[in-house]
Order: C-alpha cells, then sequence, then structure tokens
C-alpha cells in the first residue's frame, strides 16, 4: 500500500518544484511551489481521491491556504501549498485591491452557498463554480486563487464566517464588487448629488467595498430617488431590513467585528403627506405628516425685514431643524415641480395689493374663509402686514405645488425629502457595515 501511495504522490509532485520540510518515523512535510498553487491542490486531491486514498485538510497550522493530509502505515504525509512568488500586499495598487475585496465576496459567497462557516479548504474551483451564481466582481478568479497572500485568505475566510453567522438564516443573497448591481447603486448617487449641486467624494457618502443583495430585494427604492438624503433613508432603511447591504472591508487579523455606520433614528420612519393647516390671521401654513409631524412653514426673520422664509419640523417625536427656500426649492426642482418664487420681498415692497389678491385665493381655497371674512383680514392693518404678506405668499405658493400634485406616492415622497432635510440637513453619508 506504501509504494502504490509513494507511485501516486511521485508522479504528481514531479511537475512541481517541492521541498522536504520534514521526514521523520511519524510525519513527512513537503512544500510544493506554484504560482497555480489552488490548482495544484485539486489536481493532488483529485489523483489521491481516483487512487483511493482518504485525505483531509491539515491538522496543523500552516498558513491560512491550509494544506492536504493522508495517511500510510502509521505515517502521516503532509503537503503544503505555497506561491513560487509572493503576492502582493494589502496596498499594493487598484489591482490588488480588486482581488482582495473579490475574494471576500466570493468566499461569503461559498459560504452562504454551503450554507456554514467555511475554512479555506472549501474554496476550491468545484465549489467556486458550483456557487458562481451568487458572487459577481470585477477581479480575477484565477488571480484569487492563486495570488490571494495568506493575510487575506485568512481575511477572507474570517469575513466569510462573520457575514454568514450574521447574516446565513435571514435569506439567499448575492455578493457584488465592481459590477453592474454596485454601478447601480453609484448612479443614484450622482444623480442625485448633481441634481443638488453638492461636490462629495463616493467613498465620503458609502465606503462600502462589496454589497449584499438578497433575492427578495427591490431596486425601485434605489432608482427612484431624487435627492441625497431620500437616497440615505432608502439605503439605511433596506439595511436594517437586510435585503441591501454595504460593507466597507479591513484587513482581519484574529476574529471579526460587525458593526454599522450612519444609522440615525429619525431616518427609520416613514412620513406621507397628511394635509395642511392654514389659518387666516397666521403668517404660516403647516404641511402635516404622519405620525403627527408638521412642518410650519413662515418667516422666521427677526424685525420687520421681508426675509427668513424657511420650514420647522414640529413634533414630540421629531428633532427640531429647519428647512430653507433654497432646499426647499432644490426638492421641488429635482422631483420635476415648479418652485416657489424667489421675488416675494420685492413684491411686496412694489404691489402689496396684487399680493393680497394671491393670498386671498388661498385663504379661501385652504382657510375656508368667507368674502367677507378675507375682506376682513385685508383691511386689519394688525394682521395685514408686510411681513404678513411675505411670508403668508410663499406659504400659499407651496401649498398651491403640494395640492396640485395627483400621484399619492409622488407627493409622499417629496414631502419626506422636505422632512429630512429639514431633521437631518447635515447628514450626507448613508448606512453601512463595517467588517473588521
Amino acid at each position: 500500500m506504501e509504494e502504490e501511495e509513494l507511485s501516486v504522490v511521485d508522479e504528481i509532485l514531479q511537475n512541481y518544484t517541492v521541498s522536504v520540510l520534514k521526514d521523520t518515523k511519524s510525519i513527512r512535510e513537503i512544500k510544493i511551489l506554484n504560482n497555480d498553487r489552488s490548482s495544484t491542490r485539486d489536481a493532488i486531491e483529485n489523483a489521491l481521491y481516483a487512487a483511493k486514498i482518504p485525505f483531509g485538510a491539515l491538522t496543523r497550522d500552516a498558513g491560512s491556504f491550509g494544506g492536504t493530509e493522508f495517511n500510510f502505515d502509521q505515517k502521516k504525509v503532509r503537503f503544503i501549498y505555497k506561491p513560487q512568488t509572493g503576492g502582493g500586499g494589502s496596498g499594493a495598487g487598484a489591482e490588488d485591491t480588486a482581488r482582495n475585496e473579490s475574494a471576500q465576496a466570493v468566499y461569503a459567497a461559498i459560504a452562504f452557498g454551503m450554507g456554514k462557516t467555511i475554512s479555506n479548504n472549501d474554496v476550491t474551483m468545484k465549489t467556486i463554480q458550483k456557487y458562481s451564481n451568487l458572487f459577481s466582481i470585477d477581479g480575477n478568479i484565477d488571480d484569487i486563487r492563486n495570488n490571494l497572500p495568506d493575510d487575506w485568505i485568512k481575511s477572507s475566510v474570517t469575513g466569510a464566517n462573520a457575514l454568514y453567522n450574521r447574516f446565513g438564516r435571514s435569506g439567499k443573497y448575492t455578493f457584488h464588487r465592481g459590477d453592474a448591481t454596485v454601478n447601480r447603486i453609484n448612479a443614484a448617487f450622482d444623480r442625485a448629488k448633481s441634481s443638488e449641486g453638492v461636490r462629495m467624494n463616493i467613498n465620503k457618502w458609502n465606503p462600502s467595498d462589496i454589497w449584499m443583495v438578497r433575492s427578495d430585494y427591490d431596486f425601485k427604492c434605489i432608482d427612484d430617488e431624487k435627492t441625497l438624503l431620500g437616497l440615505n433613508q432608502c439605503i439605511q432603511d433596506q439595511l436594517q431590513k437586510g435585503k441591501l447591504i454595504g460593507i466597507s472591508l479591513k484587513k482581519m487579523q484574529s476574529g471579526a467585528s460587525l458593526s454599522t455606520k450612519n444609522v440615525f433614528g429619525d431616518m427609520k420612519v416613514d412620513k406621507n403627506y397628511a394635509g395642511y393647516e392654514y389659518s387666516g390671521k397666521s403668517i404660516d401654513a403647516y404641511v402635516k405628516l404622519s405620525g403627527g409631524t408638521k412642518i410650519q412653514f413662515r418667516s422666521f426673520g427677526t424685525g420687520l425685514g421681508l426675509t427668513g422664509f424657511q420650514g420647522e419640523v414640529k413634533g414630540a417625536n421629531a428633532n427640531q431643524g429647519k428647512i430653507g427656500l433654497g432646499p426647499t426649492n432644490m426638492i421641488l426642482r429635482v422631483h420635476g415641480f415648479s418652485q416657489i418664487p424667489t421675488n416675494a420681498a420685492s413684491r411686496v415692497t412694489s404691489n402689496p395689493d396684487s399680493v393680497f389678491n394671491e393670498i386671498a385665493v388661498g385663504l379661501k381655497k385652504y382657510g375656508r374663509l368667507t368674502d367677507k371674512q378675507i375682506e376682513e383680514v385685508r383691511e386689519n392693518e394688525k394682521i395685514n402686514t408686510p411681513k404678513f404678506l411675505y411670508s403668508k405668499l410663499q406659504a400659499t405658493q407651496l401649498l398651491d405645488i403640494l395640492e396640485s400634485i395627483r400621484n399619492k406616492n409622488v407627493r409622499d415622497q417629496l414631502v419626506e425629502d422636505l422632512y429630512l432635510y429639514a431633521s437631518s440637513q447635515s447628514r450626507f453619508s448613508s448606512a453601512y457595515y463595517k467588517l473588521e
């Protein structure tokens, strides 16, 4: 039996550069040098299998890539596979970055496909091909199999197992790096950023290196968002539901930590349009949202100046925050609607009667005032002031726009964006997981 086993091994090893690391009465260790070490391991293990020689993974630590071990005549034979030339390090350039990050997607796909935590011995050409439908990457598979440095092999195994332990029972996932799915997410960011005139690097917005997509995820949320904060809410909502998960990677040495970043409490709830409040005597109008939240739109300027028109969030469970006329118009614009004119102050100064006539339409439509009551407001100098005209005109114009929108879903999205900007106007980074 020993001669048969050794003849099989010698026949395979004659094609490789080998060196004997140890040869005792109980153990024989052989180092095999080849840059295509994954294929080398596959070839050796396939030959052992064909010869009906039982084998398994090494029983001692020989690096992250591992090796092959089998017994004969009370002696262990161990093959340890090493690259003939050194692979690139963690910061060796864009190609190595693509390889290392793509490797994490591949290793995770295999863990999820096999339905268990894995070791590097599970990452073979057979399993890569079997579960190729679970990953889409821009890295080269041969490069991953043969040139992935040992520290990144260990990191990829550790990361794959951390992801499986956290999400393995949450559904069926695919893993993406540098493909059409990632480009679709990035395009949504570029579109919103361009519409708003925001200068921001995509890695400052979301530094995810790979994305997990659950089988029931619908990209409509990503595709339909018009604003950056609306997109951020979509990203956070889907992350918390476990449907679309961005993951920022850091090389793992011993163990893994998986934690969420940029998850904000006031982005957890959806806000829908719930009507308005409009008084004949006040300078404001309220846009009502679901959950008891309201945004009061009026002039917040001091004194008698015709300035400071903006919205302020009101509600027991809402963070106080304001949204100015500029951001309000930006949101209206990116949703494809007309904007609140910015000439209110000059109109009040030059033609106050014309301004009141426009407000009177709102007083009747939204305030339910009679013609007599409207005339009483016009004649009341304590109410009908330049500041009232300036503020009420723009509040009325905003309601005109909102009430003209017949598509409920579009209107809900618009007012939700107004709310998000008012309550979270400084938060431009979106939610993701950090795997380190």
